[in-house]
């Protein structure tokens, strides 16, 4: 050691001495307590050096929980009426009568429009004449075969005769129900687009009747879901022309081509519209829930990715209390703030959610209760009042 550095070294020792003397005799005129030689080595350690070792670091920590996690499809679709028919008559004549307004619901069955009936009414009269004589001539010649006083072939041209009658009489009736336009299905009906005095030829379109108790829902969903896709499976629909509604249904079919251009499945779903929101025409934002399943599932902030991987701290059983161990795992799905784990957890494990950049592998853990988080409601009416422990800490 040269003569500079011993003194340098002399001169910071006289230097302690002297602050520490300075603190000595500040103490004695002030009362206040003089530094011993511990207070400055424990002082100069930090906290803890006397105890051995960092104290617990404080988590927050909850069990693993089984969530349930679904692929969510979003697409777009249109929606149509489950039942759509224009409806027409097969026969040409004057519209007589008209028995349905705009916009009417109807049921199965009831009758809208009626054309003129005479003519045929005739008709059928005449068939039922007809069959009467036929169906007379029968009824005599049938005793008269079975004493023998006709033969059989005349009992078989009265038969044959009397089921031609019936056949015409059913032609001519059918005829006539075709001049009447009845509700083929329930629904409601659209615009009617005939008068009474008009004439109608087949094939002119009376009034459009649509079914909307329920409504069909096609979209394109692309071609690598389509091993997901199943009837029954659940949707979500959003309708701009409807803010604030969500309206659910489920998968009817799916179309058995891919477009080749899109690379796209069509896939139906069916909407029950009890209210009658639904227009047919609109369009609406579709979410489809494909491949449904329950999962364990922890807090996305309980987390620690490390370069490829990820992990979680989970609560163990030590020997003086809880400790922290880390735990590599495998994740799918994040949804609601949550994840969904794959493998490298069970359902009887707790993670840590907060507090975990302090930790180490095995260190030891002191668990907080999650009310701590919240304000404290006890105190005065002033808002004072003691603190709680936490905030003490």
């Amino acid at each position: 050691m040269t003569k500079s550095t011993l003194a340098g070294s002399i001169m910071r020792g006289l230097g302690v001495v002297s602050v520490l003397g300075l603190l000595g005799a500040a103490g004695y005129f002030y009362g206040i307590p003089a530094l011993t030689q511990h207070d400055t080595v424990v002082a100069a350690r930090g906290p803890g050096a006397g105890g051995g070792g960092p104290p617990p670091a404080s988590v927050f920590a909850e069990p693993v929980r089984t969530e349930m996690f679904a692929n969510r499809v979003e697409a777009i679709g249109t929606l149509e009426a489950n039942e759509r028919a224009d409806l027409t008559l097969s026969a040409s004549d004057r519209v007589t009568a008209v028995y349905f307004e705009d916009g009417e619901r109807v049921k199965a069955g009831k009758t809208l429009v009626s054309l003129a009936q005479r003519e045929q009414t005739a008709l059928v009269e005449g068939a039922e004449a007809e069959l009467a004589q036929a169906n007379q001539e029968l009824a005599r010649l049938e005793p008269l075969t079975a004493q023998g006083a006709v033969s059989q072939a005349e009992l078989d041209v009265a038969r044959r005769n009397a089921n031609a009658a019936a056949a015409q009489l059913r032609a001519v009736q059918s005829r006539q129900r075709d001049r009447v336009l009845v509700a083929p299905f329930d629904g409601v009906l659209g615009f009617r687009k005939v008068s009474v005095g008009s004439l109608i030829r087949p094939g002119d379109v009376v009034a459009t009747l649509i079914d909307d108790s329920v409504m069909r829902l096609d979209f394109a969903v692309p071609s690598i879901f389509l091993t997901s896709l199943q009837p029954g499976l659940e949707i979500e629909a959003r309708s701009a022309d409807i803010p604030g509604r969500t309206f659910k249904g489920i998968v009817d079919s799916i179309n058995n081509t891919i477009d080749p251009v899109t690379r796209s499945v069509r896939v139906r779903a069916m909407i029950p519209n009890d209210d009658g929101l639904l227009k047919a025409g609109m369009f609406a934002a579709v979410t489809l829930l494909a491949e449904p399943r329950e999962a364990l599932s922890v807090p996305e902030g309980a987390l620690t990715p490390l370069g490829p991987d990820t992990y979680v701290w989970v609560v163990a059983d030590g020997d003086q209390g809880p400790v922290a161990n880390r735990v590599k795992i495998d994740v799918g799905l994040r949804q609601n703030g949550r994840v969904e784990v794959l493998s490298g957890l069970g359902p009887d494990q707790r993670v840590v959610t907060e507090g975990a950049l302090r930790l180490r592998e095995g260190a030891p853990i002191k668990l907080q209760d999650e009310a701590v988080l919240k304000p404290s409601l006890a105190g005065s009416p002033g808002g004072g009042g003691e603190p709680s422990a936490a905030n003490r800490e």
